[in-house]
């Protein structure tokens, strides 16, 4: 049964949202060394991607495309759009109907990832970097800020990586965790072969969702903790030669 203070309750939900949101925000202000190096890099892999691959990747996508690889690609780029949004409520409604907590907190973890890193980080970037789509056959580095394409970064792939970067944290084994970014890693080829990013985008996208999913899985499996943590308090008569009294004790 639910307690008033379990932060995964459908009543405090939107408590929760308001809590990440922040958490995701103000994240920058808590990173130490090793984590701006981990951005540091992670922008280097973007940018050199975009520098090295993305002219070569897409022209091989364009001159090797065929009808069975087209069909599979439109098949499995969807996993980053509306299907990734009913496995994560129905994940959650499972955990619920269940009693399983693990389930309903993935499913929770899983829906505000992808609304966190969609409506904080993507969404925004696609407008104010304003890329060109690579079917506009305007090249790689075609961009228009704020009043252009919506190429950097992929959403599609931001959706896939926050789905597969929950389950992983949540799972927590390797093969899990293998198979969850396999699939995600499939969505951003897919999007590349249906020529709607350039591979600087996916790889973006995939940072992006995969970030904010480990950042929201670790800060709401702490809310969880602490919400599990109760004090016990209990009262014993003593007596000792000469008198008696009363004891408190506390239990954490």
């Amino acid at each position: 049964m639910d307690s008033p203070t379990d932060p995964d309750r459908f009543s405090n939900l939107p408590r929760l949202l308001w809590d990440d949101t922040v958490h995701v925000v103000t994240a920058p202000a808590r990173w130490d060394r090793s984590d701006w190096t981990t951005v540091g890099v992670s922008a280097a892999a973007v940018v050199g991607a975009g520098l090295l691959l993305d002219h070569s990747v897409d022209k091989y996508m364009a001159n090797h495309a065929t009808a069975s690889w087209d069909r599979t690609a439109k098949d499995v780029q969807n996993l980053g759009s509306t299907p990734s949004i009913v496995i994560a409520g129905g994940t959650y409604l499972a955990g619920v109907a269940f009693k399983d907590p693990e389930v309903r907190a993935t499913g929770i973890d899983t829906m505000v990832t992808m609304g966190l890193a969609n409506l904080l980080l993507t969404l925004p970037l696609k407008v104010v970097v304003g890329r060109s789509r690579p079917y506009a056959e305007k090249g790689s580095t075609d961009f228009h800020p704020l009043n252009g394409g919506e190429s950097f970064p992929s959403g599609h792939a931001t959706q896939a990586f926050a789905l597969a970067s929950v389950i992983a944290e949540h799972a927590d084994r390797p093969w899990v965790s293998g198979l969850a970014y396999g699939l995600a890693g499939l969505v951003g080829v897919a999007r590349m072969e249906q020529r709607a990013h350039f591979m600087s985008d996916v790889v973006a996208g995939g940072l992006i969702g995969t970030f904010v999913g480990k950042s929201v899985v670790a800060y709401n499996q702490t809310l969880r903790a602490n919400a599990g943590s109760k004090v016990a308090v209990s009262f014993a008569p003593t007596f000792q030669p000469g008198g008696y009294g009363l004891s408190l004790a506390l239990k954490f």
